[in-house]
């Protein structure tokens, strides 16, 4: 099998009537990335199934409001701080030697009221997603059951580590925040602090980076299937365990409302990605910090705006820019936005998984400009309309060709022709339909 084929889980004499997806991601609304990936395979099991026959389990805060769905969305209370504290203790220390990612979201409780749940949904296939719903699944009895397993969690460590080591080696000291990402908001607000260290963090992550690896091996044997949004890393999991079932699922987005830009030409550019994601502010910070002269002596009149969560708490290396760069928050609609920019930068330094800020550009015919980390897990290059650094010093440069009306133009179509080719739902939806073992959709209803 190769790197981008996907395991038939439903054979030829069994289809999916009912599902059931397992989270501990808040699925609405759609404002980070792991939500949009998610939204778009509810999205798709709705229009295949039906929404009554789609089923969430949320394990996530009890006794909130939260946006209606047409799904079916049933919330277990996530572990208590006790219940977290002494899973942490007892799970990573302990014989289960389970990840703190995993420990964190742990209890008796919360295996109990899981078991309960599916009992009364009765669905034909479990989806668990990521090892930290899927550490329950091995507990409740064998079903058919996948696990998307999003990314390989060992590497976004280890290419955290990485970054520490070189910034260390630098000069620059560790300044790579929030390292256990995600899942840290998860923790109690003690035991958060105590991970917030630059004295303790790093160990850590060496901890986390062994102990996840660990769990990663284990998975693919105890599901029927195994799947990672980068086929890289999808590839390196079937090699490092020998077992098929690992295969690839590409984020299935939506075609956009708007696919016409209004760009006016001038060099203004866009930084998609919340700030309070260790990778994105990692990778703005450096940009912002290291290339201000290289970029105002390429493109005099560049301009940065700056899109997503915590985008107002912009890094201090941002103040050297003056309005050259902006933040608008979070914002509703993205087509205009994007509709309006020379390009995406995406300046990245570490990470793992793929990066859906880069479909969110080729969907809209939005040129992209990157470092290698910044289009992780994608197979693009001018052809597909991005952009991507050989050498970080190759960024201005980049910026400035993009810049280039005659040029963008090219890239703007290479960019929508590679979002057609490769990206778009009627390429990606029917890997989703074998994945899981639906009915294929008529081919009308796929063009």
């Amino acid at each position: 099998m190769t790197a981008t084929q996907t395991p038939d889980l439903a054979g030829a004499s069994r289809t999916t009537g009912r599902v059931v997806l397992i989270t501990a991601t808040e699925t609405e609304p759609r404002s980070f990335g792991k939500q949009v990936v998610l939204g778009g395979m509810l999205d798709h099991l709705c229009a295949r199934l039906g929404p009554d026959q789609v089923h969430v389990v949320l394990i996530g805060r009890a006794g909130i409001d939260r946006p209606p769905v047409p799904y079916r969305r049933h919330v277990i209370a996530k572990p208590s701080a006790a219940d977290q504290l002494a899973a942490v203790a007892g799970r990573v220390l302990g014989p289960a030697h389970s990840s703190l990612q995993e420990a964190a979201l742990w209890s008796d409780a919360t295996l109990a009221a899981l078991a309960e749940t599916l009992a009364e949904v009765r669905a034909d296939l479990q989806i668990w997603d990521t090892m930290r719903t899927g550490q329950y699944a091995r507990r409740l009895g064998r079903k058919p059951r996948v696990l998307y397993a999003d990314d390989l969690f060992s590497k976004r460590y280890a290419s955290m580590l990485e970054r520490l080591d070189q910034d260390a080696a630098g000069g620059r000291g560790a300044k790579v925040a929030d390292p256990l990402g995600e899942f840290g908001k998860l923790l109690p607000g003690a035991a958060a602090k105590v991970v917030g260290r630059r004295s303790v963090f790093r160990r850590l992550l060496q901890l986390e980076r062994t102990l996840t690896a660990r769990s990663e091996e284990r998975a693919p044997a105890e599901f029927d299937a195994t799947y990672l949004v980068n086929a890289q890393e999808a590839a390196e999991l079937r090699e490092r365990t020998g077992d098929p079932t690992v295969g690839t699922l590409l984020p299935l987005l939506p075609e956009p409302a708007v696919r016409e830009r209004r760009w006016a030409g001038g060099p203004v550019f866009v930084f998609l990605g919340g700030l309070d994601f260790a990778p994105n502010r990692d990778g703005l910070t450096w940009f912002l910090g290291t290339f201000r002269e290289q970029v105002l002596a390429a493109v005099p009149d560049f301009r940065l705006l700056v899109v997503g969560r915590g985008s107002a708490n912009l890094p201090a290396e941002a103040a050297a820019w003056g309005a050259r760069v902006r933040a608008l928050g979070w914002v509703d609609d993205l087509d205009e936005v994007l509709g309006s920019c020379a390009a995406l930068l995406s300046p990245l330094r570490v990470g793992s998984g793929t990066k859906i800020k880069v479909l969110e550009a080729l969907a809209r015919g939005l040129p992209v400009v990157a470092t290698r980390a910044g289009v992780l897990g994608l197979p693009v290059g001018e052809p597909d309309g991005a952009l991507v650094a050989a050498d970080p010093a190759d960024l201005p440069g980049l910026l400035a060709r993009a810049a280039d009306p005659a040029v963008n133009r090219g890239l703007a179509a290479a960019a929508r022709g590679s979002w057609e080719r490769t990206f778009s739902p009627a390429v990606v939806g029917p890997a989703y339909d074998t994945a899981f073992g639906l009915r294929p959709a008529p081919a009308s209803a796929r063009r």
